[in-house]
């Protein structure tokens, strides 16, 4: 059986302008797979626009595998999400906000465990 490690994740970003702005987590190595077990986030300030949201998916593979979405986030507001979210070899978890206002601070927050792995054995 692998031992799980403890894994922790802290992110942080600042939009450069007012636009879509997406906040990345660094890609699992080979060999590795991480499971989070709680993940938190929050923006400092609102978005601009009246269709706004925030969306939490995982990147990998060449395509966007969608995992949560927030409708017009509030503004120093914590936001989570509690169930388990596995990531493997070369995919990163994103937090995107869709018409972010220009420097706007974006935190992401993770809990949960990794384990070694490998093929055949």
């Amino acid at each position: 059986m692998a031992i799980k490690k403890a894994l922790r994740l802290r992110k942080t970003g600042v939009s450069t302008s007012a636009a879509l702005f997406t906040l990345y987590s660094n890609r699992v190595e080979s060999g590795r797979a991480e499971c989070f077990q709680q993940l938190a986030w929050e923006i400092d300030k609102v978005t601009s626009g009246g269709n706004t949201r925030v969306r939490l998916y995982i990147e990998g593979h060449g395509y966007k595998h969608f995992i949560e979405e927030q409708d017009i986030p509030a503004a120093s507001t914590l936001y989570t999400y509690s169930k388990p979210l596995y990531l493997y070899e070369s995919e990163r978890l994103a937090l995107e906000i869709d018409q972010a206002q220009t420097a706007t601070a974006v935190k992401l927050f993770g809990t949960g465990y990794w384990q070694s792995i490998w093929e055949g054995g």
